[in-house]
């Protein structure tokens, strides 16, 4: 069992799904290289690029967070905002792309 101080608390909790997520340092200094993290479902979340990359960092880290690859991510936010949400993308927590090149592009 871990055992945290309130400092660490509460850095874990203001940088859930987020870029400054203290899971995603731990991911980044094991080598791994998530492109996007978000909160899916009240669990942390975290896009790769590639099935292999993902499934890699997922047998590192689990049972701590959620593992996608780009593609079954789109497929599955896809239906997750459609059934929580009502297909509210702006009511949906938010997807950081942390490789801007996978990044949906906004329509004009």
């Amino acid at each position: 069992m871990f055992d945290f101080n309130d400092e660490q608390l509460e850095r874990i909790h203001e940088g859930y799904g987020k870029p400054n997520s203290v899971l995603l340092e731990e991911i980044r200094k094991a080598g791994f290289k998530p492109i996007g993290i978000t909160v899916l479902i009240c669990e942390e979340t975290f896009i790769f690029k590639g099935k292999e990359e993902a499934e890699a960092a997922a047998a590192m880290f689990l049972p701590e967070g959620w593992w996608y690859d780009f593609g079954s991510w789109e497929d599955t936010r896809n239906e997750y905002v459609k059934k929580m949400y009502g297909g509210d993308e702006d009511a949906a927590p938010i997807v950081y792309w942390l490789d801007p090149n996978f990044a949906p592009k906004k329509p004009r």
